[in-house]
């Protein structure tokens, strides 16, 4: 008893203390939080409102400003629209022609007229600067800039005439311009003139961007600096409160420049230096004129944020100073709750543990607390009645003491009789253990119940069927639950069972507690009392839900099987070793045709009672297939009228290796052979016409031929005459002549042998294409050395540098292939000009299992826009003063790889040499001549 009152757990005291100081806490802690939170959150929203503020009003101003410069522009625009039509009134005059613009003269009219200094430029459909006064945009392309492009071509395809802002332009360096645009009528130019200004924005404009930056500090104490900046990252003008300003770092520059790409405001905090940099992208939203864009402007701002930052430090000073106090007097309130409450609980403890050791007659002390005197005055009734309460036990334990020895001596009588009872039930359950261990195996379902549904035993199975653990259905009434079209059939079942026929046979549906419908198969059985009242039934239930599926799968299944084959035009019979048919489809085709007898149903039948137009070799068919088990196809005419053929398939199928049935297919073939019939006429025909347009071309080639001779001789004869008179009257008569007349006769001897060449090179260019190929294996490496010997061989050869890599062997015709390499190495070493040495590489490659040569030289070079140019006839890119030749050469190398069924191309660069590729019949000479 002495430990009855000592402390187990928690003191209620120190719990209450706990509890009251975390409260204090807590509450003291949010109302500073909050306040801590609410004055930190104005202090930064004052330092964004005055930030955003500030930005808006930097647009806004930059807006207004440029509004400004528009007016002054507009003082422009009518010398511009006057000198726009006269330069107008020129290009019309000239009918296109622009070099027969004199731009010069314009350019010094308007400089007179107008005053200032003026320039003029042709820009063509391709966007590319044709000719100017100004000679640093010379050739400046605007297709590169696809925005300005795309306007300037709107402006060629309408006419349209066009005031643009005033800007730099796109090359560095440029002046201040204002350009005005106009499209030409023939929609071939656009005709451009700029003013030029050194400083186009006027002295006011200056003043107001200054301003504007003054002005900013005065709206925002934090902004320590502000810049402004163009599109080319060129400084406007600047504001800065320590007068020590940023040098344009390229950081600073890249910084300025994507504000102007990425179109967004942007900030950077530097926590060193307690500043923010802000780059704040500044639109005017002027979408009139083609060069808008580039009248926008951005500007850096430096807040800084010393101010905000110290605020926000005292805040947090005052913040913890206010927690520190708020602990100190919650301690010192929760110590002297404490001690208030402590003393007189703990002598109230004492007490009780005296009362608790044995000491009833001890009377517990006042502690003068109300609360606490009703506890001492309920304590003190209670030691009274466990008083009276032990003495009234001690009594009752005398008594309880007689009664055991009785009923001690009661049950001794009753165990002899419970081990009897026992041993007979010992051998009850031992039966029905047996019985039921038969029973618990089954997987049919197997159950007993009362005439009112009471399961008086279930085995697993039935259980799992619902769900249920067993001992939840014994003794419980489980009715199962019926679709409402199968319980009439279900309580017939029921009503048929008799004393003479127990036993009956059900099947149904029943719907499950979690809603599936199982098809279930019931053996009942009832059983009956003397006087023939049914007192229990037992039901074994095998469940064919799956086996009821696959029924109706199969029905379906063959169901949608002669759907199928009946909508077939083709007829298709199963038939056996006896031609008996087994199966087979309607054949609305047959019907029709009368190929088979009117009836419904031919199962059963001989298939060659059916199909009327069977006979003897057909039968012979059918032997065959069952004896060789290979599939046998036959055609035959049956109408010579309506010429119907139709084609009959006999296919074997096999059981155990042996042919037991076949399948025959019978189609309608009549539109494909008449189909074969036209085809066969139009290939005859097609024969015709390519044979009297192989004749046809044939003639032409002989005329050609003709021509050729005819100017080879005839043409050849006086050029060949006017170069032996010039000769003999330089001979003869040289000492009369003066230089200028020798020279002029020695110009017409050379004029007289390059018309001599052309004429050799274009009849061997109309020959290469009619002469036939002589195709064999050619050895590339040989071929090529052979052909750069011939080439420095000759005594005015230059010095050259050639590197050959490896060269497969080709098919092709040695003579033709030998022109090509010539052709290609004399080209290189042409178009490189003294004094650098030609520097030649000729090597091969396989892509895409095809062989490419390639010849690469470090010649000048041409831009690729005229790269399709160069293989034409008499093209040339350069003057025919500056390199020999004809403009034959590349045109006849073309040729001759068309008609080895290969590819040429170059790619080449202005300044940086040619490179030219060429394949020829595939890898191994043949593949592209088959494919020809």
């Amino acid at each position: 008893m002495s430990q009855l009152f000592k402390s187990h757990g928690a003191s209620l005291i120190n719990s209450f203390t706990i509890i009251l100081l975390v409260l204090l806490l807590i509450s003291v802690l949010s109302i500073t939080t909050l306040w801590y939170i609410d004055t930190k959150n104005q202090i930064e929203s004052r330092y964004l409102l005055q930030k955003n503020h500030t930005e808006q009003t930097l647009h806004q101003s930059v807006i207004w400003i440029d509004s400004g410069i528009r007016l002054y522009e507009y003082s422009f625009e009518p010398g511009l629209k006057s000198a726009m039509n006269q330069y107008l009134d020129a290009y019309n005059t000239s009918k296109g022609e622009i070099g027969a613009i004199n731009l010069i003269s314009l350019k010094n009219q308007f400089n007179q007229t107008y005053g200032g200094i003026w320039d003029l430029y042709v820009i063509n459909s391709d966007g590319m600067i044709e000719k100017t006064t100004y000679k640093p945009d010379l050739h400046l392309n605007f297709s590169h800039y696809k925005s300005f492009f795309k306007t300037l071509s709107s402006i060629r395809e309408n006419g349209d005439y066009v005031v643009d802002r005033t800007v730099k332009g796109f090359v560095k360096g440029s002046p201040n311009r204002k350009f005005v645009y106009q499209g030409t009528p023939d929609k071939k130019y656009i005709l451009e003139i700029s003013r030029n200004f050194e400083d186009f924005i006027p002295p006011e404009t200056k003043s107001s961007y200054e301003e504007l930056l003054k002005t900013i500090p005065e709206l925002n104490p934090d902004v320590v600096a502000v810049d402004l900046y163009n599109v080319q990252g060129e400084i406007v003008t600047k504001w800065n409160a320590s007068e020590v300003f940023i040098p344009n770092t390229p950081d600073l520059q890249q910084s300025i420049l994507n504000t102007f790409t990425n179109k967004t405001n942007t900030a950077e905090i530097g926590l060193k230096n307690l500043q923010e940099t802000t780059y704040i992208y500044l639109p005017i939203h002027d979408t009139r004129h083609p060069s808008s864009p580039m009248m926008n402007l951005a500007a850096r701002v430096v807040y800084s944020t010393e101010k905000i930052q110290r605020t926000l430090v005292e805040t947090t000073i005052i913040y913890l100073i206010i927690l520190l106090c708020t602990l100190l007097l919650s301690l010192l309130a929760v110590w002297q709750t404490s001690k208030l409450f402590s003393k007189p609980v703990k002598g109230l403890i004492g007490d009780l543990n005296l009362i608790a050791d044995g000491k009833l007659d001890h009377k517990i002390r006042s502690t003068g607390i109300l609360e606490l005197e009703q506890i001492e005055s309920a304590i003190n009734r209670l030691v009274k009645n466990l008083k009276s309460s032990i003495l009234t036990l001690r009594n009752q334990e005398i008594q309880i003491k007689n009664e055991l020895i009785q009923r001690i001596q009661a049950e001794e009588n009753i165990k002899v009789l419970l081990s009897e009872v026992q041993e007979k039930e010992q051998e009850i359950k031992n039966s029905e253990q047996r019985y039921r261990s038969v029973v618990e195996t089954q997987n049919e379902y197997i159950c007993r119940y009362t005439p009112d549904g009471t399961h008086i035993f279930a085995n697993e199975a039935y259980c799992r069927l619902f769900g249920k653990k067993c001992v939840n259905i014994l003794g419980t009434k489980l009715s199962l639950k019926i679709p409402a079209d199968e319980i009439a059939e279900v309580r017939e079942h029921f009503s048929s069972l008799t004393p003479d026929h127990p036993v009956g046979l059900n099947e149904h549906h029943i719907i499950l507690p979690n809603g599936e419908s199982r098809y279930i198969q019931w053996v009942d059985q009832a059983f009956f009392s003397d006087d023939g009242t049914v007192i229990e039934y037992q039901s074994v239930g095998r469940d064919l839900t799956e086996l009821k599926k696959l029924e109706k799968s199969l029905h379906e299944s063959d169901a949608l099987y002669r759907e199928t084959v009946n909508a077939m035009d083709d007829g298709i019979f199963v038939t056996d070793k006896t031609q008996t048919i087994i199966i087979h489809n309607i054949w609305k085709k047959g019907r029709k045709e009368g190929l088979i007898k009117p009836l419904k149903d031919f199962t059963g039948k001989s298939l060659f009672s059916i199909l009327t137009y069977l006979n003897e070799p057909d039968y012979l068919n059918y032997e065959y297939v069952f004896h060789t088990g290979n599939i046998f196809v036959s055609e035959k005419t049956l109408n010579q009228n309506d010429q119907m053929t139709i084609e009959t398939k006999i296919i074997p199928i096999f059981d155990d290796g042996q042919v037991t049935t076949v399948v025959t297919i019978i189609r309608d073939i009549s539109a494909r052979k008449q189909a074969q019939k036209a085809l066969q006429k139009l290939n005859r025909d097609l024969e015709e016409i390519i044979w009297k347009r192989t004749e046809d071309l044939q003639e032409s080639l002989d005329e050609l031929d003709a021509f050729a001779y005819s100017v080879s001789h005839d043409l050849r004869a006086p050029v060949r005459a006017i170069d032996g008179f010039s000769h003999l009257l330089l001979m003869k008569n040289s000492d009369l002549l003066n230089e200028e007349s020798k020279h002029l006769i020695v110009r017409i001897r050379e004029g007289v042998m390059t018309m001599d060449r052309l004429i050799q090179d274009l009849l061997r260019f109309s020959r290469t294409g009619r002469q036939p190929l002589y195709v064999i294996d050619i050895d590339m490496a040989n071929l090529v050395r052979g052909v750069i010997t011939e080439l420095t061989s000759q005594p005015e050869s230059r010095n050259i540098s050639v590197k050959i890599f490896d060269l497969p062997h080709a098919k092709g015709d040695t003579g033709l292939i030998r022109q090509v390499w010539f052709n290609l190495i004399s080209n290189s070493i042409k178009f490189t000009p003294p004094p650098t040495i030609p520097d030649i590489t000729i090597g091969s490659y396989e892509k895409e299992k095809e062989i490419i040569y390639y010849i690469k030289d470090n010649g000048v070079g041409f831009d690729m826009q005229y790269a399709d140019k160069i293989f034409e006839v008499f093209s040339r890119l350069t003057p025919s003063s500056e390199v020999e030749g004809t403009g034959v050469g590349l045109a006849l190398v073309k040729r001759i790889i068309i008609r080895h069924h290969g590819r040429i191309w170059v790619q080449s660069e202005s300044g940086k040499g040619t490179t030219f590729y060429f394949t020829m019949q595939g890898t191994d000479g043949d593949e592209r001549r088959q494919e020809a």
